[in-house]
């Protein structure tokens, strides 16, 4: 990373469940069955209402209004899985979490990965130390004295995840179905070239098999502790350059070599972990090394290091990472390329900063760049449609109301958490407060109504706005299919002037509603 009360529980009633229980899954589409009732949940900028349940609505005949914006929600095929939504637990996070009191611990991880709250279904933590932690000393799990070595990884270990563990069992706990996805940001230093976390700087030749074992020990303990890492990337940022927190150098060759030893070894030890490629900016000025990346991975190397890794991951830093048909590379190039390749993709990392502090805005730009329209199918027309993303992550779960904790030799990204933790005293009283941010609600809207029925996953389909274009309209879509047979889908106006009179059209159907500027809405249909 670089720059930048509770609610009510909700839970969908028997009844209307039931009355939407007809979709059946097929590979070329489904057949829809109309509810009673339709389920809306609504946010707006205004924090009027926030995730809060609306009178239910009925479908009526298609027709009427002409002038309002119709929404049409395909159900000939299905498109991209499910993945999930979600954010980082760092160091730094679990360090905040653990100096709450319990109850306020409890409410805050209920309110991010129970049903009732958001239902975040991924959780991506660090091997080693990030740029989040409490203290001021990076660290890895396997630091050794200047000129010793452990190739054998005998002093490896877990002493500063303590707290991170009892965080993760929690989470568990609370939602069993969680995925959790590890990503380091260095390699101990006595494995590489410049013998230090910090400065960038390359493995050294003879330690790409080390470095993987290492990797492997990590998801291996992990799992003696019941925490199942089910997907694992081989370096956070590897071309981010030499900064003043654990960072380091991994050419495209390196990473086709060090994916292939790894997935070789997780498949040895028997566990199943996609390795997630990539981990960096979909933007610019990252496109060239992308591109020799890619080809690194699937193309040279497609019966080797290819096989072991099925989903890219994207950071969205450089540039607005959303579907855009103006720009010349971006996400939408990106995930054409990674499409050819066969393989999925997923929004690993992003933040709310100090840039911008206003509710409203930073609710619609999270929906337009971050979790409806990059993770909406792409359609340029009927017979060229393309996956969007599986879902996205944000930066850190929880942070302190000044962005922190962060080491100050750092020098202090200017990023928020999901969740905002203060600690407040008064009169002698210590007490915990905290706030949901706009990407809480943003990725809510989605993530609370997407599960798995019968061990069968989501998968979207493809919503489109008439006369707008896709990433550009004022109004962006996402919906997705769920197999109890709801049809999940999230609109959001991006206007902050102008409310949006809006037609969801599925089949020969449809439902009516009139949204209100900088907003967003969830049709449970």
């Amino acid at each position: 990373m670089k720059k930048i009360k509770r609610l009510a529980a909700v839970i969908l009633s028997a009844a209307m469940l039931a009355s939407a229980a007809a979709l059946a899954a097929c590979d070329k589409g489904v057949k829809y069955i109309y509810p009673d009732k339709v389920s809306v949940y609504e946010t707006t900028g205004t924090k009027a209402s926030l995730l809060g349940r609306k009178s239910s609505i009925e479908f009526t005949e298609l027709g009427g209004d002409y002038t309002r914006q119709k929404i049409y929600v395909g159900t000939d095929n299905t498109y991209q899985s499910y993945t999930g939504y979600g954010a980082s637990m760092t160091h730094a996070s679990a360090y905040l979490l653990m100096r709450a009191d319990e109850e306020t611990r409890s409410d805050i991880l209920k309110d991010l990965f129970s049903r009732e709250g958001a239902n975040f279904s991924v959780v991506r933590i660090p091997v080693g130390a990030s740029d989040y932690i409490a203290g001021e000393e990076y660290f890895t799990c396997d630091d050794l004295e200047e000129g010793q070595t452990d190739p054998s990884l005998e002093k490896f270990n877990l002493e500063n995840d303590k707290e991170l563990i009892a965080v993760l069992r929690q989470i568990k706990k609370i939602n069993p179905a969680v995925r959790f996805m590890a990503s380091p940001w260095s390699a101990p230093a006595w494995m590489k070239q410049n013998s230090s976390l910090l400065g960038g700087g390359s493995l050294k030749e003879d330690m790409y098999e080390t470095y993987a074992d290492y990797l492997v020990k990590f998801v291996s303990e992990y799992k003696k502790l019941g925490i199942d890492i089910s997907m694992l990337t081989l370096l956070n940022e590897p071309s981010v350059g030499a900064l003043s927190y654990p960072t380091m150098d991994m050419t495209a060759t390196e990473a086709s070599v060090i994916t292939e030893y790894t997935g070789k070894k997780l498949e040895e030890e028997g566990i199943k972990a996609d390795i997630v490629s990539w981990d960096f900016n979909y933007g610019s000025s990252s496109s060239a090394y992308a591109d020799t990346y890619f080809e690194a991975l699937y193309e040279d190397g497609a019966k080797t290091s290819g096989k072991y890794t099925s989903t890219v991951g994207f950071h969205g830093y450089d540039g607005d990472g959303y579907f855009n048909p103006e720009t010349a590379y971006g996400m939408r190039n990106g995930i054409q390329k990674i499409s050819g390749y066969n393989k999925a993709s997923l929004i690993t990392e992003i933040t709310e900063s100090a840039a911008s502090k206003d509710f409203a805005s930073n609710l619609t730009y999270s929906c337009k760049n971050v979790v409806v329209n990059p993770c909406a199918v792409q359609t340029d027309d009927e017979d060229n449609a393309w996956n969007g993303c599986g879902g996205a992550l944000y930066w850190n779960f929880v942070l302190d109301g000044d962005g922190g904790p962060t080491p100050a030799s750092h020098g202090g990204n200017a990023c928020y958490g999901v969740i905002t933790l203060d600690e407040v005293t008064r009169q002698g009283q210590t007490t915990f407060k905290y706030e949901k941010s706009s990407a809480y609600y943003a990725m809510a809207h989605v993530s609370r109504f997407l599960y798995e029925v019968d061990g069968v996953p989501c998968r979207a389909l493809k919503a489109t706005v008439e006369n707008g274009i896709q990433g550009l309209s004022d109004v962006c879509v996402l919906s997705y299919y769920r197999n109890d047979g709801a049809i999940i889908t999230v609109v959001c106006n991006t206007n902050d002037q102008t409310g949006a009179a809006i037609d969801v059209v599925i089949g020969d159907k449809q439902i009516s509603y009139d949204m209100v500027p900088q907003s967003v809405v969830t049709f449970v249909c």
